[in-house]
């Protein structure tokens, strides 16, 4: 088959390098211990196998096949690591996550030393949300081998997510010239170069390999317009009036008591709308019914995802050349407005379904400095991130003190002196996702969603830690609609706060990659929250709760 990248011969040596940027998330943990580093000057041999049919059934989703497929190849070819690796991986693609730790648990009860079998059991812990152990088992699997492209980058996963991002992409760069026909390594490495670099690879992936099929083909060409939007609209500051607070809008719907939720007012080219305030979104998000009248030019399509089995909403990605928000002025910003109606609620008239919502801000929008979302005193407050000590000129900053440089968030994380205090947490996108203890003995991931209107937790974690059954409720989102049970009353630890919790609905996450529940705007709305995005750490305030 047709690759654009080079089939050659690589030795990596000194794979020391592998493993020498290493650094644990928790405050809890230490930092790696110098004899888990691999050999030094080892060799490698570079895997460069042509992809079998379960390769290609695994990379195109059809994980039901591939699982299938993958069996077949062991019972031919039984010390197939790879194989029964990705035969792992299968299963969870297929979220039967307990038979995939069924079969990991076997593996490794028989050959525990085996570096392929350690790299599954890191790929089933972390599907349950047990991130650190599975970066812990990655490292092992490397000590073991330092040659397990699947380890660089399950390594690099955690990484990402924790805040070490230039960390992440050295290892993926060496995944990558382990196993440059792995396409699933090749994914992850594309998207970590950033940038134009990631632009101009994704459309020679689109051309050139043939690994994708038509479906592939079109979700990664309607992504690269959104990347392109990111590099040529940069949506920078431009001018502030007065104080970097931002008053918060109470949002009223039809049919419903009181305030349902807080929003901001958003003007897009001198035309307001208010736009429910979002923790779990990102970007400016216009509701079908929002986004006539601005005057935003179309730049290209794209989809947004949600809750539901639907599948992604279809949006218009477009152009504002001035975004009003308080007292701030931005210029030339990509803007995201849903191609119909009812997408994020509504209700019928005259036979259509219309919004009952302006559409959605994302907080990540002020990610270049200190956010503060404070539903106490209802308002939104913008301060300087404290900046790491420059090796060379200083780099250049708005007049809100936020860097302007466009590679200002690829280097690892750093925690200013003054923020040492505040909590460290994984951030996937803009998604921000909080280490928390359920009942103060089960760990576990929540995402922080202000635009959730409900509390939830997965199903199965439900079962473990309280009673759960089944309900009337259907939740809707951006990807249709879901059926929700009940879980009964537990208490949640987190950020130096306890949080009991009476009543939370539960749901399948298993797509949600690890996430164990979602902490909604009816829990969020007490609290105050600061958020640093460039160094994955946030400080929450209850006010009127009572801490730890």
């Amino acid at each position: 088959m047709t690759r654009f990248f080079p089939d050659r011969s690589f030795v990596v040596r000194s794979c020391n390098l592998a493993l020498m940027f290493v650094v644990w998330l928790l405050p809890t943990a230490t930092a790696l211990a110098a004899d888990s580093s691999p050999a030094h000057s080892a060799a490698c041999q570079i895997d460069s196998r042509a992809d079998s049919d379960a390769d290609l059934a695994y990379y195109h989703g059809d994980y039901k096949k591939a699982a299938a497929l993958y069996a077949a190849a062991l019972k031919a070819t039984p010390t197939d690591g790879r194989s029964h690796e990705l035969q792992v991986d299968s299963l969870i693609g297929q979220g039967t996550i307990d038979d995939a730790q069924k079969l990991t648990d076997a593996w490794t009860t028989t050959n525990a030393s085996d570096p392929y079998a350690i790299t599954a059991a890191g790929d089933v812990h972390f599907a349950q949300g047990h991130w650190l152990e599975a970066y812990a088992l990655m490292l092992k699997a490397l000590k073991a081998d330092p040659c397990i492209a699947r380890a660089y980058k399950g390594a690099a996963h955690y990484e990402s997510l924790a805040g070490y991002r230039a960390t992440a992409r050295k290892h993926l760069i060496l995944a990558h010239q382990l196993a440059p026909n792995d396409d699933d390594i090749r994914r992850e490495w594309i998207l970590s170069l950033g940038g134009q670099a990631t632009v101009d690879a994704l459309k020679l992936l689109v051309q050139n390999d043939a690994a994708l099929d038509l479906k592939e083909k079109k979700q990664l060409s309607d992504e690269i317009p959104s990347l392109e939007a990111g590099i040529s609209h940069q949506c920078e500051l431009a001018s502030v009036t007065g104080p970097a607070i931002i008053p918060m809008v109470p949002i009223y719907k039809e049919a419903a008591i009181g305030v349902q939720s807080y929003g901001l007012e958003v003007a897009f080219n001198g035309h307001k709308r208010v736009l429910q305030i979002d923790t779990g979104a990102t970007g400016f998000l216009l509701s079908h019914s929002a986004e006539g009248g601005t005057g935003l030019k179309p730049i290209g399509r794209a989809a947004v995802r949600g809750f539901g089995g639907g599948g992604p909403a279809g949006t218009t990605l477009m152009q504002a050349e001035s975004v009003h928000i308080g007292g701030l002025e931005f210029k030339d910003c990509p803007v995201e407005a849903l191609n119909n109606f009812g997408a994020m609620g509504g209700s019928y008239a005259m036979g259509q379904q219309l919004d009952d919502t302006g559409g959605l801000v994302g907080t990540d929008v002020f990610s270049r400095y200190l956010v503060t979302v404070d539903y106490v005193k209802h308002e939104v407050r913008l301060d300087p991130l404290p900046q790491p000590p420059a090796d060379g000129p200083t780099p250049p900053l708005d007049v809100l003190g936020g860097r302007t440089d466009p590679g200002w968030m690829a280097g690892d994380r750093y925690i200013p002196p003054s923020l040492k205090s505040w909590t460290e947490i994984y951030r996937r996108g803009h998604e921000l996702i909080v280490p928390m203890l359920i009942n103060r003995e089960t760990p576990s991931l929540f995402l922080i969603d202000t635009g959730s209107f409900t509390n939830l937790i997965d199903l199965g974690t439900a079962k473990k830690v309280t009673k759960s059954q089944s309900g009337m409720m259907e939740m809707s989102g951006l990807s249709g609609t879901q059926r929700m049970a009940e879980a009964g009353k537990f208490n949640l630890d987190f950020a130096g706060l306890r949080i009991p919790v009476l009543s939370m609905d539960s749901i399948g996450l298993s797509t949600f990659g690890g996430v164990n529940g979602f902490l909604g705007y009816p829990t969020l709305k007490q609290l105050v929250m600061h958020i640093d995005y460039r160094d994955n750490i946030v400080l929450f305030e209850a006010p009127e709760g009572k801490k730890m």
